[in-house]
């Protein structure tokens, strides 16, 4: 049996309260995990029904946002809940599930080997000792689910991210392209691209080594997302290309943000080993704005500009007419 610990406290105007509790992953077998207890509206439940009910009901799905949702949703059904809000800063998580009120009970959530964030209900209404006991009870039955679900979240993040630089991969930009395309042309908001290479990357590679050249690609990933504004709208193209996603950004303001991408990045101190010389790195950008084109077209007009900052001299920054 595994054993997982919650560490409670609850947050008044008046009063604070620490305590701990071990709580146990239950055995499910396939039957009890999809044949859930149903019950009848009006009918009074007890705690034992809703922590049998919140067993099954917690392993239908993977998704966090849903998992608390569907803890919140139960847990109301016992305990008055006002609102529900989930934090893991290690895995930058952060869920809210209706409006803060004054009071509030705190959970930090672990297990034998993870640290699961925090839990925190608020109500306007002070919790009862009686209460506490019952969501503690009730707690052991989402510790491993949501584990669960932050273990999927990481899985798919990584199928979604290049592994050397931290910025999104091909297929997430695939993915993310379309979805930004579908959102522009349904609300009616400009939409404009970047595509952004480095300039003679091939030379630092040659000249450096492909350790150095990792390590530049790294630093200049970095600076695109530090002076993008949306920092998960960035993505590894190809070798040394990068695109960027701007959303709600005219032609004007997606110049005003490659120029400043563009200078930034000249200033980079890309350095080899502590006292050498800088390693000199420069861009050139590509810009298009959604018009009547679809997301390849896009991505093709973007492309175009690029060949010209290129074609011009580099370090340079080109629109897509």
């Amino acid at each position: 049996m595994m054993a997982s610990n919650i560490a409670v406290q609850q947050k008044n105007r008046s009063a604070s309260k620490n305590k701990s509790i071990t709580g146990h992953m239950p055995h499910l077998s396939a039957a009890s995990t999809f044949n859930q207890p149903q019950f009848e509206k009006g009918t009074t439940r007890t705690v034992e029904d809703t922590r049998n009910h919140l067993y099954a009901l917690l392993q239908t799905s993977l998704d966090l946002n849903e998992l608390l949702s569907l803890f919140r949703k139960e847990v109301s059904s016992i305990i008055e809940i006002g609102s529900c809000h989930y934090q893991n800063t290690a895995s930058d998580v952060q869920i809210n599930l209706g409006e803060r009120k004054r009071h509030n009970c705190t959970y930090r959530l672990r297990t034998q080997d993870d640290h699961l964030g925090e839990l925190v209900f608020t109500r306007r209404t002070r919790f009862t000792d009686a209460e506490i006991d019952t969501l503690e009870l009730l707690m052991c039955t989402a510790i491993y689910p949501i584990r669960n679900a932050l273990k999927y979240r990481e899985a798919m993040n990584s199928a979604l991210t290049d592994a050397l630089t931290g910025a999104g991969n091909r297929l997430s930009l695939n993915t993310s392209l379309d979805r930004e395309v579908e959102l522009s042309r349904r609300y009616d908001q400009p939409l404009s691209l970047l595509i952004i290479d480095l300039d003679h990357f091939k030379n630092v590679n040659d000249q450096y080594g492909h350790t150095t050249g990792d390590r530049v690609l790294k630093q200049v990933a970095k600076e695109i997302q530090n002076r993008s504004r949306c920092a998960d709208m960035t993505f590894r193209y190809g070798g040394e290309e990068f695109v960027v996603l701007l959303s709600k950004t005219d032609k004007k303001g997606a110049k005003v943000i490659s120029e400043r991408i563009r200078a930034a990045i000249e200033k980079l101190s890309c350095v080899q080993e502590t006292g050498q010389r800088p390693i000199p790195v420069t861009v050139s950008i590509g810009c298009a704005t959604l018009s009547n084109n679809n997301a390849e077209e896009l991505l093709e007009k973007a492309d175009e500009a690029l060949y010209t900052a290129k074609s011009n001299g580099r370090n340079l920054v080109c629109y897509a007419d």
